[in-house]
Order: structure tokens, then C-alpha cells, then sequence
């Protein structure tokens, strides 16, 4: 097998900041075509969707001069789990407004999250503040009259699935990642939701840190969800804390994962996602072209 591999958004993070300004986005696409990457990912993270809206033609003209192919467009925008249904109906056009950015950029993917619960005191994933992953549980509330199966219902699966409709309309496929601490979690949660769902536009992520994270074995996950596994995130881990470490530096069994891969016909593209702490700028360039590397030689092995 030959996949693509990809530049994660979690590269731009960890170099620039959690939200780059335009010159920034554009100096991750130069970042991108430096290290050797044709293929790699962009975000619009809240507000700033509508930067990289407000200046889609000089971002497509960069990806366009560094040849590279937009993998997916990720709209974050946690307003779409609001339990005001306003808030909601509102980030839903924001998300709209997503999809035609990333049509524009011509991409394959939209990726929409779950998020945090109403109960959260902490949120896990805070778009207000600089990025950080929880390397400790969240805190919650206890509210007497929150019920979970009902905002499952009622706000996680009804609008992931508008999302999933809005995305169809734009020729796109959507994915969900499941992500520690958030709803939906973990590959047997997202499993429940695709079973609510019942769109076969409607795919994984699948991020193996956050998988590691949770104790939860990339191969097995490879299985349960086989060919609705629409893109792959890899970094490496100890699988005891949050950590995206270089691909080869954990101990991921990354020939068997490839090989999982490989049986259930995964065609989509792997995405380096190695980053997220302040001592590893020193170092991104060269975990980037490793973390590839490592991939191509195993790829090459079980081709």
C-alpha cells in the first residue's frame, strides 16, 4: 500500500498558535511544501472561519503555487452542541459556510466534533484560550435535571446529522474524530451515533493518540469500524497520558495498524498529527519528516 500522507493542522498549532493569522495559515502551506508534504489539512477555528473565508483566493492561490492538495477542511465551531437552540441554528450556518470554503479549496472531507456537554465546568477543547490538550479529567456538574440519552438525541445526533447533510450538498464526505473527553469519545461512541445517523457520508477520523489515550487498541478500532474509516491521524504514544509524539517514538504496533488498514481497503490519506506542547517546536520540522518516513518504510514493507 501507497497512502497519501498528509500535514496536520496540528503542526500550524503548535508552531504559530492556536489561531494564525492569515500570514501565518499561508506560511504553514510554505511549511507544508518545505518538509515534503503534498497533501495536509486547514482550519477555521470559530470566528476565524471567516478570516480564511474573507481570503479564500490568496489561501487557494498558496496551495495552488506549493502543489498541494487540501485533504479536509475543519470548521471548529462548538456552538453546533449548544442546548440554545438559537446558538445552534446559527453555528450550523457558519458550518454551511464552512463547506463552501472547503468545496472552494476543492477538499474531500469536512470534519464537524462533539464537543463538551452542558455539564462541563472545564471544556476540554476551549477555542477562547491557547491551545492545550486535558492531561487531567475535566470537571462536571452535577444538574438534577440533566438528562444525557436526551441531549444525545436531541442535540448530538440531530445536528451531526444536519451537518452530515449540509456536507453531502457540498459534495462532501463528513468525518467525526473521536477525541478524549469529549461526547463522542471513543470509536464505540461514534459507533452509536453512525447507527443513528445511517449515512454512508458520514465517517471516522481516526486519531490514534486519542485512541491510546483511552486505552483503546487501534487495531480493534480498525475492525469495528473498517471501511468507515474515511482519514487516519497518527502519532505516537505511551498510552497512559494525551501525548501526540512522533511517529516511532511510542509504542504504537504501527505495521499492524497499517496491516488493518490495508485488509479493510482504507483509501483515504494518513495525516502526521505529531504537536500540541511548547518544547516540541524546537524539534517539529524534524518529528514531521521522521513520523513520514517511518510510515513510508512500512508502507513499503507490507505493499
Amino acid at each position: 500500500m501507497n497512502w497519501n500522507i498528509s500535514m496536520c493542522w496540528l503542526y500550524a498549532i503548535t508552531k504559530y498558535r492556536y489561531i494564525p493569522s492569515l500570514e501565518e495559515v499561508l506560511s504553514a502551506i510554505d511549511d507544508a511544501k518545505r518538509l515534503g508534504f503534498h497533501h495536509m489539512e486547514l482550519e477555521g477555528i470559530g470566528s476565524q472561519l471567516y478570516m480564511i473565508i474573507k481570503n479564500k483566493g490568496v489561501i487557494k492561490r498558496k496551495i495552488s503555487e506549493n502543489e498541494i492538495k487540501l485533504v479536509t477542511f475543519v470548521p471548529v465551531l462548538p456552538d453546533i452542541m449548544s442546548t440554545d437552540s438559537e446558538k445552534r441554528k446559527e453555528a450550523l450556518k457558519d458550518f454551511k459556510a464552512g463547506c463552501e470554503v472547503a468545496s472552494y479549496f476543492e477538499a474531500n472531507i469536512v470534519q464537524a466534533d462533539s464537543f463538551y456537554l452542558p455539564i462541563h465546568v472545564e471544556h476540554p477543547y476551549d477555542i477562547s484560550k491557547e491551545f492545550r490538550y486535558a492531561y487531567r479529567p475535566p470537571s462536571m456538574k452535577v444538574d438534577p435535571s440533566f438528562n444525557f440519552w436526551r441531549f444525545f438525541e436531541d442535540v448530538t445526533v440531530s445536528s451531526l446529522s444536519e451537518c452530515n447533510d449540509i456536507a453531502e450538498d457540498h459534495g462532501l464526505r463528513l468525518c467525526i474524530e473521536p477525541r478524549t473527553w469529549e461526547t463522542i469519545s471513543n470509536v464505540w461512541a461514534l459507533e452509536l451515533l453512525l447507527r443513528e445517523v445511517k449515512s454512508k457520508n458520514l465517517g471516522a477520523v481516526l486519531d490514534v493518540a486519542h485512541l491510546a489515550a483511552q486505552k483503546m487498541h487501534p487495531v480493534q478500532c480498525v475492525e469495528m469500524l473498517g471501511k468507515r474509516i474515511f482519514y487516519v491521524h497518527a502519532s505516537d504514544s505511551d498510552f497512559k497520558i494525551e501525548n501526540h509524539l512522533e511517529v516511532g517514538a511510542g509504542i504504537v504496533d504501527w505495521k499492524s495498524f497499517l496491516e488493518a488498514l490495508k485488509k479493510h481497503g482504507f483509501k483515504g490519506c494518513i495525516g502526521i498529527d505529531v504537536g500540541g506542547k511548547e518544547e516540541m517546536k524546537q524539534r517539529l520540522d524534524l518529528m514531521y519528516i521522521n513520523s513520514r518516513k517511518y510510515l513510508e518504510n512500512i508502507m513499503k514493507e507490507i505493499a
